[in-house]
């Protein structure tokens, strides 16, 4: 099956495969070689490849730049990629950081400078990434704010308005500047993972979306919170109209 499919004019479909809560494109051509399994993270600012994965690709190393994420701070070097390709859908002269990843069985991550130019579903009902789709009819619509690369929504959270980053790459709830119940977890993202404790909290979006969640509280940070989107049926990012559109389970 390929991995990319024309749907409707304007449309381009994309099948995944699911691991845990991770959307995964198994068919991913960079510079030409391939196929690279990639997940798909919203919540990354940048696209993101494994060593031997950049070595086989022959990407070219700009420099080093500081990372910063939800466990910790490092520097990794920079790449430029000539072009990523799914199935039709190709985009030239991506940046991607190169760093060993604590997702097993993928070779990078799409990021948002991937996903940034176009709008984009993500349909967790029948496993597919849409690039360009119509906008859902039904849902939870939300302001989208872009803030350092990410895509943030302001949400009610325990009746405090705050933002939470859109973020296919979260696999719960994660609030910083929280304190939680004591039970300790481990918060794991595709870049590292951190002890967190377990909380509950209420979120509200404005449009008719409430639900008690479990959370991971990380009380030592702080900044925008994450927001799962494997949560969702589907969630619609238009980065032309400014706007989310979350459809609930």
């Amino acid at each position: 099956m390929l991995a990319a499919m024309a749907v409707q004019a304007g449309e381009t479909a994309m099948k995944t495969d699911r691991a845990a809560h991770l959307m995964i494109l198994k068919e991913v051509y960079l510079n030409g070689q391939g196929p690279f399994r990639m997940m798909v993270d919203t919540g990354a600012a940048t696209c993101s490849l494994r060593p031997r994965t950049a070595r086989r690709a022959g990407v070219a190393i700009l420099a080093t730049v500081e990372r910063v994420t939800a466990t910790g701070v490092d520097r990794v070097p920079l790449a430029r990629v000539t072009e990523i390709r799914v199935g039709s859908f190709r985009q030239s002269g991506m940046e991607a950081m190169v760093t060993d990843l604590a997702v097993a069985g993928v070779d990078g991550v799409l990021g948002q400078n991937w996903l940034v130019q176009h709008d984009y579903l993500l349909d967790y009902r029948v496993q597919r990434l849409i690039i360009d789709p119509a906008p859902p009819e039904h849902g939870v619509k939300a302001a989208l704010h872009m803030e350092d690369g990410r895509p943030e929504i302001t949400a009610e959270v325990d009746g405090r308005r705050q933002l939470l980053v859109v973020d296919s790459g979260a696999s719960a709830l994660v609030l910083f500047g929280k304190r939680g119940t004591g039970t300790s977890a481990t918060l794991t993202t595709h870049d590292g993972s951190a002890s967190v404790e377990m909380a509950h909290a209420r979120v509200r979006i404005e449009g008719g979306f409430s639900r008690i969640m479990a959370a991971a509280a990380v009380e030592s940070a702080q900044g925008p919170g994450l927001l799962p989107t494997s949560a969702f049926a589907s969630v619609y990012v238009s980065n032309r109209d400014g706007v989310v559109v979350l459809t609930p389970r």
